[in-house]
C-alpha cells in the first residue's frame, strides 16, 4: 500500500511533474508498471459491459450502446445496479454476490482514479518510487501526508487486486448466463468462500 512522503521521508525533495518534465520518463520500469495498473481497470470495465448486457438481456446491441453512452463511471454503477436489481430479485443468493463483487470494485475505482487524476512527480532522494501528489494540496506550501510514495509493490498490488476481480467477474458472468460451470450453483458456493467477497456478505 502506497505510504505517505511524509511517513517515508519527510525531507525528501519533491518534484512535481510539469509541462516539459516528465518523471514518468525518469522511471521507466516503475511508468510501465503504473500503466499495466490503469490497463488493468480498463479489463474491469469490460467485463461491467458484459455483465450489464447479461442483466439487461434482450437486445445486447442496444444494451452496449446505452452502457458506452454514460460517461462516468457512477452512471454505469448505478445502471449495473438497476438492472441486477430488476433481473435477480428472485435471486437473492445471487443478488448479494453481485453486491459484494460492486463493492470491491468500488474499492478498486479508487485506486485507478489516483493513477489516472492526480498528478505524478518523484524525489531525487527515492530513487526506486514515484510520487503521486493529490491535486488538493499542490497548490501552495506541499502537504507531504497527501504525496504517496509509490513502489514496484504497490503498481503489482493494483494489478493483482483487479486481475483477481475480473475472475470473479467472469464466474459471475457464467452464473448469469446459466453456464455449465455453475451446475448446482457451484460457482456460487464458489464466489461465497472467496475471502475478500466473503467479508463483505
Amino acid at each position: 500500500m502506497p505510504q505517505p512522503l511524509s511517513r517515508v521521508m519527510p525531507k525528501a525533495n519533491v518534484i512535481i511533474g510539469n509541462a516539459g518534465d516528465r518523471p514518468l520518463l525518469r522511471h521507466p520500469q516503475l511508468a510501465t508498471l503504473a500503466i499495466e495498473a490503469i490497463a488493468s481497470w480498463s479489463n474491469l470495465e469490460n467485463f461491467m459491459l458484459e455483465m450489464f448486457v447479461q442483466l439487461f438481456g434482450g437486445n445486447k446491441s442496444l444494451a452496449t450502446n446505452i452502457f458506452l453512452s454514460l460517461e462516468n463511471q457512477s452512471a454505469k454503477t448505478a445502471a449495473i445496479n438497476a438492472a441486477a436489481n430488476t433481473a435477480l430479485k428472485e435471486k437473492p443468493d445471487v443478488l448479494v454476490v453481485f453486491r459484494a463483487i460492486m463493492a470491491i470494485s468500488k474499492t478498486n475505482e479508487k485506486s485507478r482514479n489516483k493513477l489516472a487524476h492526480w498528478i505524478w512527480g518523484d524525489s531525487p532522494n527515492i530513487s526506486d518510487g514515484l510520487l503521486l501528489i493529490n491535486p488538493k494540496s499542490s497548490i501552495g506550501d506541499l502537504d507531504k501526508s497527501e504525496i504517496y510514495v509509490y513502489k514496484e509493490s504497490d503498481f503489482t498490488s493494483i494489478i493483482e487486486a483487479n486481475d483477481k476481480l475480473c475472475g470473479y467477474g467472469l464466474r459471475f458472468n457464467f452464473i448469469l448466463q446459466g453456464h455449465i460451470a455453475n451446475r448446482d450453483g457451484r460457482l456460487i458456493i464458489e464466489l461465497k468462500e472467496e475471502p475478500e467477497i466473503k467479508e463483505r456478505l
